[in-house]
């Protein structure tokens, strides 16, 4: 300090004959505003780089300066959240005391520290970015909020963070919402408190949340569930009073007594529902029956050692397999299965059950596949064997490509078939006569046809060339020599080097013919078909599909004289190129084909959701089976077949 006193007044004393510069920097050196004094004596250094006087004020300056400003930047943190913002200030503050002051190790180690935060606090808010993303993949709702909220904390509005913390709060929140009311409905209060609870993490203003964890929360005790069981007991609510007191039980493990009460209630109940299931099967009411066993089974393990359990279990075996077979006899096979498979369930062994099974199910498979069969196609006049091509080639499409639940028919008779349904090129059809045919023959559909042009032509354009070949050379005497001998009749033999030469090679001609052109063959298809429905005999579909394939080569005859290379001719058959055009174009027709029935399974549970609509119950269920049988046969399994089965247990839960 003392030496920085002695400087200012040096400076005073001399201060009349120094730079304005000078004059002005020590002003605020004397001020202590090192910053500003920077700029001036900078300026008078930059004026007179030799004065001693003026290096040693820049360097002081230079030391309080840094000083001040490393002072600035550390308090910058003091108090407040070290995040990228706050940080990347404060760096540029130690940065511009580093460059003022290059030699201070302090003001070094607190910028490379500065620095190792950010590069840290980067790495963090990019890896927090991609785990939230993969919270909101998995709908991992509570961690994607919280990495997006300490992503916020690092770097408000990063990226599209605020619109995604924004989705994940109002989806989050939406679908624990749901889960914690459907948690109530259930009366699992202890998870329902858990769901809304989490619902608060991520949202603590979402609708009544915070009234149904209160809620929740007074209901998750043992002392709520033993009194509903009571009351449930007191009520004769059998289920929901083994329910509720076996949820107590959860809050009290070691409750003996608890325990023993209920294994008396649910050998009660199970022989309550016992006698019920009796009362329902003498009633025919079989499902019903079958619902109330296996609840007392449930509840009374031990009476299916009785033999009462045992001749209850056998008279409803008998009774689902006479329903089943009344439906059998009138062809509701899918009906039939249904009844089937409940008596399979409780006795997979009674006599003759796998058999009756094994027959219904080939019929319901036999059913749903739709048969195809596919007619020679009429040929053009230049090509007796077009239409017969054609057809062949869709049959051997349709078989590579075709789905399970799709069959061909073999083609024997179907000239004779096509003659008797009269059908021709019109496309009118006699219904009766087409239903008769496709119920004799098993035929839903008549794929029919013809080619309207089936041809390839090929042209050659080709033209006759000259090659120019040297045949030989003569020699003659040069005009030049004999011009430069008359020029020089004595001449040194240093001139004769340089002399042109004496006999000179004239070159002879000749013009050599070759052939040269290009061949194309232009390969054209035109095909007409529909597609008829034998019961309505109604096309279902009508189209024509024509095109055009084209392949060339150019050519050439050799003249190894002139260096003319041999190019040969290579070019398929009119029949190859022909036979391409027509596989490309049959694919198209198979795909229209094909596509006519990709969605069976939808069309049957939509023709089953129309006779439920219309109370046919039994026929509904025998198109919902269809619908889960298609998919079998495909190999898939979609949410239809789960939508089937719920809407068939819906329809036979009275019954």
């Amino acid at each position: 300090m003392r030496r920085i006193y002695i400087i200012l007044f040096a400076l005073f004393i001399f201060g009349c004959a120094v730079s304005e510069s000078y004059r002005l920097g020590q002003e605020l050196m004397g001020q202590r505003r090192w910053e500003e004094a920077l700029v001036y004596l900078e300026k008078a250094v930059s004026e007179e780089p030799a004065n001693q006087e003026y290096r040693e004020a820049l360097k002081l300056a230079r030391t309080e300066a840094a000083k001040v400003v490393y002072e600035r930047a550390r308090q910058s943190l003091v108090g407040r959240e070290e995040n990228l913002l706050n940080l990347e200030q404060a760096v540029r503050e130690a940065e511009k005391a580093q460059k003022i002051d290059p030699d201070s190790r302090t003001i070094a180690a607190f910028t490379a520290q500065l620095r190792e935060k950010v590069n840290t606090l980067r790495g963090k808010l990019k890896a927090l970015y991609i785990a939230a993303d993969q919270d909101i993949q998995k709908e991992d709702w509570v961690g994607a909020a919280d990495k997006l909220r300490q992503i916020n904390k690092i770097l408000p509005n990063y990226e599209d963070t605020a619109t995604k913390l924004a989705r994940v709060e109002q989806e989050g929140a939406k679908q624990l919402y749901q889960q914690g009311i459907e948690l109530m409905k259930q009366e699992d209060w202890h998870l329902a408190a858990q769901a809304f609870k989490t619902v608060m993490d991520i949202n603590p203003n979402y609708y009544d949340v915070a009234k149904l964890y209160e809620l929740a929360k007074t209901r998750d005790s043992f002392d709520y569930y033993y009194t509903e069981g009571e009351k449930a007991g007191q009520n004769q609510n059998w289920d929901r009073a083994i329910t509720m007191l076996t949820k107590a039980s959860e809050y009290q493990p070691d409750n003996v007594d608890l325990q023993n009460k209920i294994e008396v209630l649910k050998s009660k109940v199970g022989q309550i529902y016992f006698t019920e299931a009796l009362k329902l099967t003498n009633q025919n009411l079989l499902n019903k029956a079958l619902a109330k066993l296996n609840t007392a089974k449930n509840y009374y393990p031990t009476m299916v050692s009785d033999a009462a359990y045992k001749d209850l279990l056998n008279k409803i075996c008998v009774k689902l397999i006479e329903r089943a077979d009344k439906y059998a006899e009138k062809e509701y096979w899918g009906n039939a299965v249904v009844w089937l498979q409940k008596a399979e369930a409780i006795n997979p062994d009674y006599p003759n059950l796998f058999q009756k099974l094994l027959e219904a199910r080939d019929n319901i498979n036999k059913r749903i596949k739709k048969s195809i069969a596919v007619f020679d196609f009429g040929s053009p006049a230049n090509n007796k064997d077009a239409g017969k091509i054609a057809a062949n080639k869709l049959i051997a499409y349709l078989h590579k490509n075709a789905s399970g639940d799709l069959r061909l028919i073999e083609r024997e008779n179907l000239q004779s078939i096509l003659r008797e349904m009269q059908l021709g090129q019109t496309g009118l059809i006699d219904i009766k006569t087409a239903q008769n045919v496709g119920k004799m023959r098993g035929i839903d559909t008549f794929v029919m046809g013809d080619v309207l042009q089936y041809a390839a032509i090929t042209t050659d354009n080709h033209n006759i060339s000259q090659a120019k070949v040297l045949v030989k050379e003569i020699e003659k005497k040069n005009p030049a020599y004999e011009l430069w001998l008359q020029l020089n009749p004595k001449p040194t033999p240093e001139e004769l080097r340089k002399a042109p030469p004496m006999i000179i090679k004239e070159p002879e001609y000749q013009s050599i013919p070759y052939k040269r052109g290009v061949a194309r063959i232009t390969a054209m298809l035109e095909i007409s078909y529909k597609l008829v429905d034998t019961t309505t005999g109604e096309n279902i579909l009508t189209n024509t599909i024509a095109g055009k394939l084209i392949k060339e080569d150019s050519y050439q005859d050799s003249v190894p004289e002139a260096g003319i290379q041999h190019d040969p001719l290579i070019l398929p058959t009119e029949m190859e190129v022909l036979d391409e055009l027509t596989n490309q174009k049959i694919s198209e027709v198979g795909q229209s084909v094909l596509k006519q029935y990709q969605s069976l399974e939808k069309e049957y549970f939509d023709q089953g959701q129309l006779q439920e609509k219309r109370r046919n119950y039994e026929l509904a269920i025998e198109r919902y089976i269809d619908a889960i049988y298609d998919e079998k046969l495909k190999g898939v399994v979609t949410p239809i077949t789960k939508k089937a089965l719920e809407n068939i247990e819906k329809l036979i839960q009275e019954k």
